[in-house]
């Protein structure tokens, strides 16, 4: 009885202070749509944060594409202000060899500046082997002068940026009947 007693003290002093179980749901629901709310503007203020980072970003990445823009195309007016000054000169000049020259030192000094920022021309001559990773055939050429699939002729030099074919070199690949023939007979003797 004595239990009973306590427990019904406990239930009055509660309800006399205003902490019976329906207040204190009251209280506790309260307290978690205060917090919802801040979380709310929480998740809002991170969001607007991170839509702000996604265009300082983009602005930063143009900004600097610009910048390397610019100093390539600084460089490509140099070439442009020679290219000018040897019409000019050509024009005056009767001496072939000095123009020729001219466009050679032109041509060097504009490689210069694609080779300096990264580029390189793929290297394939005649009789080197077919590459289809490297090199586009644009035309097969009967000929017995060199080996199946290699090249016969380049006629538009290929180029990589940063270990990638940027453009594949346009080449003439050599098709050798006889040695075509060769390997159907060595294929026909295995059989």
């Amino acid at each position: 009885m004595e239990n009973s007693e306590k427990n019904k003290d406990e239930a009055s002093c509660k309800a006399e202070s205003g902490q019976g179980p329906e207040t204190s749901e009251l209280r506790t629901e309260e307290v978690c749509r205060e917090e919802n709310e801040k979380l709310k503007e929480k998740l809002i203020r991170l969001a607007a944060d991170f839509d702000n980072y996604k265009k300082r970003s983009i602005r930063q990445m143009e900004d600097s594409h610009k910048f390397v823009l610019e100093g390539i195309l600084v460089e490509l007016l140099e070439v442009s202000d020679n290219f000018e000054r040897a019409l000019k000169s050509a024009k005056k000049s009767g001496d072939m060899d000095s123009v020729i020259n001219g466009i050679e030192q032109l041509s060097r000094q504009f490689n210069s500046i694609l080779e300096k920022h990264g580029l390189e021309k793929i290297e394939c001559g005649e009789a080197s082997e077919f590459d289809p990773h490297l090199h586009e055939a644009v035309q097969y050429v009967e000929t017995r002068e060199l080996p199946d699939h290699t090249v016969f002729e380049v006629y538009k030099p290929g180029y990589i940026l940063n270990s990638k074919v940027i453009r594949p070199a346009m080449v003439a690949v050599a098709r050798n009947e006889s040695a075509g023939s060769e390997n159907a007979e060595k294929n026909d003797t295995e059989e």
